[in-house]
C-alpha cells in the first residue's frame, strides 16, 4: 500500500521566525518547468497563517473581492455564474471581517487581456447585490538587490 502524505510540518523556535527562510519543494508539481512564476496566497487567521502556493505560466493576474453582501446561496450560485468563464485559481472563501462578509478570488486572467472587458460586464450585472466589487491586479514582486 503506498504511503500518502497530505502535508509536511516542521517545529520552530518564534525566535527564529526573523531569520527563517521558507523552504518549499515543488518537486511534486507537475510539470513545473513549464512554470516560472508562483503565486503565493497567504491566509492568517487569529492564531495561524496558510500559505497557497500555485505554479504560474504569467506574472500578472486578477484578484477580485466582493464584500457587504447577505449570506445565501443564492448570491453564491450569482457568484459561480458569472465567474465560470473564467479559471479561477484559488478563493478564499466566505469571510465574516467586523461583521462585513466577504469573498475573494484569484482569476488566470491580466487586465491586458480583452477577456477582462467580459469579467467586467459580467460583475457589472451582479454589482446591485453587493456594497463593493473590488478588482484588483497582483503582479510580480521584484526582489530587491543587495
Amino acid at each position: 500500500m503506498r504511503e500518502y502524505k497530505l502535508t509536511k510540518a516542521h517545529i520552530q523556535q518564534i525566535n527564529d521566525i526573523s531569520k527563517a527562510t521558507l523552504k518549499i519543494s515543488l518537486l511534486d508539481i507537475k510539470n513545473v518547468e513549464k512554470y516560472p512564476f508562483l503565486l503565493i496566497v497567504q491566509s492568517t487567521i487569529e492564531n495561524s497563517i496558510k500559505l497557497s502556493i500555485y505554479p504560474l505560466k504569467k506574472e500578472k493576474i486578477i484578484k477580485v473581492t466582493f464584500s457587504g453582501f447577505d449570506f445565501s446561496n443564492k448570491i453564491f450560485d450569482e457568484i459561480s455564474k458569472n465567474l465560470q468563464n473564467f479559471q479561477i485559481i484559488h478563493t478564499s472563501g466566505a469571510l465574516i471581517i467586523k461583521k462585513q462578509l466577504f469573498y475573494e478570488c484569484y482569476l488566470n486572467l491580466s487586465l491586458e487581456e480583452i477577456k477582462v472587458m467580459d469579467l467586467k460586464a459580467s460583475l457589472d450585472e451582479i454589482k446591485n447585490i453587493f456594497k463593493e466589487i473590488k478588482i484588483e491586479e497582483i503582479g510580480l514582486k521584484k526582489s530587491k538587490e543587495n
